[in-house]
């Protein structure tokens, strides 16, 4: 259903709540197996802890459905003279809240229609759509 490779899903379960405008697809998904690589560099590296929280990436709708994926715990590495970092997951850019198959969609939308109908479209923020779409050009050269 994501078609993200390197990804397992643990569970899925639809999140329905008076908080929440409408209901969400949450996935709850991590790595496959293997070392870790930093988010900084990009090179495998030991783990130093699992992390703490849930972290969640906006990916792209499924029919009628909004889909979040999650995950319980960001696991953190160490590489050299950078500190404690959150690992890198091959679904994201660090530090994006989104997943890079929802940021590849709005940067092509944003090419066949103004930035208002793209977050309308994709019920964004006016101001997140052209964030993604300029950090997506910056990222794809």
């Amino acid at each position: 259903m994501l078609n993200v490779k390197g990804m397992v899903v643990e569970d899925a379960r639809i999140m329905d709540s008076p908080l929440r405008p409408e209901p969400v697809l949450e996935v709850r998904v991590r790595p496959r197996a293997g070392m870790l690589r930093c988010s900084r560099c990009g090179r495998k590296r030991p783990g130093y802890d699992r992390g703490g929280g849930v972290r969640r990436w906006r990916h792209q709708d499924f029919g009628c459905w909004r889909v979040g994926a999650g995950r319980r715990h960001a696991a953190r590495g160490v590489p050299p003279g950078a500190g404690v970092v959150v690992a890198a997951v091959p679904w994201a850019e660090p530090g994006s809240r989104f997943t890079r198959d929802f940021e590849a969609e709005c940067a092509w939308l944003m090419t066949v229609a103004n930035q208002k109908t793209v977050s309308g479209f994709l019920h964004v923020a006016w101001r997140t759509a052209g964030d993604i779409a300029h950090r997506y050009e910056h990222t794809s050269r």
